[in-house]
C-alpha cells in the first residue's frame, strides 16, 4: 500500500502546488490532466481553438467548427511510472459533430503488503473518464456540451461519478497587417465537471475563458484564463486575480504549409511552467495522418512527455498545390465581389471549392452570395414593376 499512498499524495500535491485556495480539495483530480499533445505543447491554452478534436476536453463548442471525421490516440508519461491514455473520435451527426472520448490514468499493478510485511496480492490503481460530446454551429455562434461518466478504483475502493461540460465559441475577424484567415480570431468559454461528488469531495469544477488569434496563416497565439468553481470564494478570486487558484495559460504555434508545426507554451500560477511541442502531417490517399509530441515542465516533479497520433478521413485528396490554387481563386472571388460582380465571385468560389472543399468559409461564402444574387434579382424585378407602374400613372 505504500506505493499507492505515494502516488495518491504526489498527485494531490501536484494540484496543491498550483496555488492556495480550493485547489487540491476536489476529488477525481485526474480530470484536470490535459488531453492532446498539440494543446499540451501550447501550454493547454486551447479553449478558443477551432477545428480540433481536443475540443472534446477543452470546449465542446469547438466540435461545431470541425469539417471531417477524426480518430486520435494519445499516450502520456507522468511521474512515478503513472501514465495517462486517451482515445477520441469525432464524426458528423445532423448539423454538427459528435465526439466520443475515453481517458485512463493508471499505474502498473504492484504488490500489496499487510501490516506484518507479508505479500497478500496486488493493488489495482486507475481512474477512467468516458465522455460523449456534441457541438454545432448556429451560424453566428457555436455551442456544445458533453456528458461524463467517471470511474475510480484504488485497490478495493471503487467510486462512480457523473458530470457535464457546456461551452460556447464565437469566430470573428480581427485586424492583421498580414495575410490572415477571414475569421482569424475566436473566443470561447466552457464550464467543466459540473456533477456529483467523488465520495465526499466535489469534482474539480472549472471555468475556462480563452481566445485564439491568427496573426498570419502560419502563426497563432492562444490565451486561456482558468478558475476553480469549487466554492463561492473562487468567484471572488476570479475577480481579484492571482491570490488563489486563478491561472493564465499562453501558447503559440508556427505552421508551414499545414505539414510541420512548432509549438510553445507557458503557464502562470501553476505547478509547471513552460512546454514545447511539434507536429507533422502527411496524407495517404484519402486519409490524413498527423503525429504530435509535447514536452512539459512539471515543476519539482520533473518532465512530462506525450505523444499523439491522429487520422482524418478526407473525401478528396488535397495536395499543397491544390490548397495554393484554392486560396488564389478564393482571393480572386473576394476581389470580384468587392467590384460588385456577384456572379463572377460565385464562379471563383465554386472553382476554389472544387480544388479544396475543406477551405475555411467557402461553403458559407457561396451560400451567402447565392442569397445575395437572389435578393438582387428580386430587387431588380421590383424596380421594373415600379417603373411600369410609374409609366402607366404618367400616361
Amino acid at each position: 500500500m505504500l506505493t499507492a499512498c505515494i502516488i495518491f499524495h504526489t498527485f494531490f500535491l501536484v494540484k496543491q502546488v498550483n496555488a492556495a485556495g480550493t485547489v487540491g480539495t476536489s476529488g477525481a483530480d485526474f480530470l484536470e490532466i490535459g488531453v492532446g499533445s498539440r494543446p499540451l505543447g501550447m501550454g493547454e491554452a486551447f479553449t478558443g481553438m477551432i477545428e480540433d478534436i481536443n475540443s472534446i476536453y477543452y470546449n465542446p463548442a469547438g466540435l461545431g467548427t470541425m469539417r471531417y471525421p477524426v480518430l486520435s490516440v494519445m499516450h502520456q508519461e507522468l511521474i512515478l511510472d503513472s501514465r495517462f491514455e486517451n482515445i477520441s473520435a469525432a464524426f458528423p451527426v445532423y448539423d454538427g459533430f459528435m465526439g466520443i472520448s475515453s481517458s485512463l490514468f493508471w499505474v502498473p499493478p504492484f504488490e500489496k503488503i499487510d501490516i506484518d510485511g507479508n505479500e497478500v496480492g496486488t493493488v489495482q490503481f486507475y481512474n477512467m473518464s468516458n465522455v460523449l460530446a456534441y457541438g454545432m454551429s448556429l451560424g453566428f455562434v457555436e455551442v456544445g456540451g458533453s456528458l461524463k461518466y467517471i470511474y475510480q478504483r484504488i485497490d478495493t475502493l471503487q467510486l462512480h461519478s457523473y458530470a457535464f461540460d457546456i461551452g460556447i465559441l464565437k469566430r470573428l475577424y480581427m485586424y492583421s497587417p498580414f495575410d490572415a484567415p477571414v475569421r482569424n480570431f475566436s473566443i470561447g468559454m466552457s464550464i467543466q465537471n459540473v456533477g456529483t461528488k467523488a465520495m465526499d469531495d466535489p469534482l474539480p469544477r472549472l471555468v475556462r475563458l480563452g481566445a485564439s488569434y491568427k496573426l498570419t496563416k502560419w502563426f497563432a497565439f492562444n490565451l486561456d484564463m482558468i478558475e476553480n468553481l469549487i466554492s463561492s470564494s473562487d468567484i471572488y478570486d476570479f475577480t481579484y486575480g492571482f491570490d488563489e487558484s486563478f491561472r493564465v495559460n499562453t501558447g503559440v504555434e508556427f505552421t508551414y504549409l499545414d505539414l510541420l508545426a512548432l509549438r510553445a507554451g507557458y503557464r502562470f500560477n501553476d505547478a509547471g511552467t513552460y512546454s514545447f511541442g511539434m507536429g507533422f502531417n502527411y496524407q495517404v490517399n484519402k486519409v490524413n495522418f498527423s503525429a504530435d509530441a509535447s514536452y512539459s515542465d512539471a515543476g519539482i516533479f520533473g518532465q512530462v512527455y506525450s505523444f499523439t497520433v491522429s487520422c482524418k478521413l478526407m473525401l478528396q485528396i488535397i495536395t499543397v498545390e491544390d490548397k495554393r490554387e484554392a486560396e488564389r481563386l478564393y482571393k480572386k472571388g473576394i476581389r470580384r465581389y468587392v467590384k460588385g460582380d456577384v456572379e463572377g465571385a460565385i464562379d471563383e468560389f465554386e472553382q476554389a471549392r472544387r480544388k479544396n472543399p475543406y477551405h475555411k468559409n467557402i461553403e458559407q461564402k457561396i451560400e451567402d452570395l447565392k442569397q445575395l444574387k437572389k435578393l438582387k434579382k428580386e430587387g431588380d424585378k421590383l424596380e421594373q414593376d415600379y417603373q411600369r407602374y410609374q409609366f402607366y400613372q404618367n400616361r
